[in-house]
C-alpha cells in the first residue's frame, strides 16, 4: 500500500515551491501581459468605435451639405432659365416692335413713291393724250 513517510512531505514542499516559483515568474507576468493586451484591445475598440461615430457624422454633414447644395444649384438653374427666357422675350419683343416700325417707314415709304408715281403717271398720261389727240383730230 502506500507508505507515507517524509517523502510525501519533502514531495509536498516541492510543489508548493515550484508553484510559487512559477506563479512569480510564469503566471504573473503572462497573466500581466494579458491583462494589458486586454486593456488595450478595449481602448481600441472604444477608440474605434468613437472614430466610425465620427466618420459616420462627417458623412451625414457631408452628404447633407452635398444635398444642399445640388437643391441650390437646381434653383440657381432654374433661376437662370426663367431670367433667360424673360431676356428672349423681351428681345423678341424689341425685334418685333422695331420689325414693325421699320415695316410701317418702308411702306409710308412705298406709299409715297406709289403717290408720285401715279402723279408723275398721270402728268404723262395727260401728255400723251394731248400728243394723241394732235395726232388724230390734227
Amino acid at each position: 500500500m502506500l507508505n507515507l513517510d517524509s517523502s510525501l512531505f519533502f514531495v509536498a514542499l516541492l510543489v508548493w515551491f515550484l508553484l510559487v516559483v512559477l506563479n512569480k515568474i510564469y503566471f504573473k507576468p503572462v497573466g500581466q501581459v494579458l491583462d494589458q493586451r486586454e486593456s488595450k484591445i478595449e481602448s481600441e475598440s472604444s477608440r474605434i468605435e468613437t472614430m466610425t461615430r465620427e466618420i459616420d457624422e462627417k458623412t451625414q454633414q457631408i452628404e447633407k451639405k452635398l444635398k444642399d447644395a445640388k437643391q441650390a444649384s437646381a434653383r440657381i438653374k432654374e433661376e437662370l432659365i426663367k431670367k433667360g427666357e424673360e431676356a428672349r422675350e423681351q428681345l423678341l419683343i424689341k425685334t418685333r416692335s422695331e420689325s414693325q416700325k421699320l415695316r410701317e417707314t418702308r411702306m409710308s415709304e412705298l406709299d409715297a413713291q406709289i403717290l408720285a408715281a401715279e402723279k408723275k403717271l398721270s402728268q404723262e398720261v395727260s401728255v400723251f393724250s394731248d400728243k394723241l389727240k394732235e395726232i388724230f383730230i390734227g
